[in-house]
């Protein structure tokens, strides 16, 4: 079973990625304020992924 921070670590990360990374989209989406998002991404390790360019 996971923990409550692995869940909102996940749910963190999908959102980051859907909005590719756009930190002021996710906030809103999370309903959370923007510095307390970037606060959530340190404390739970999120970091992004490199992507490869669209063909």
């Amino acid at each position: 079973m996971k923990t409550l921070q692995e869940i909102r670590k996940e749910h963190i990360g999908k959102v980051l990625e859907e909005t590719r990374w756009n930190l002021k989209k996710a906030s809103v989406i999370l309903e959370i304020p923007e510095d307390a998002l970037v606060k959530e991404i340190s404390k739970a390790g999120i970091v992004r992924r490199k992507t490869h360019p669209k063909k």
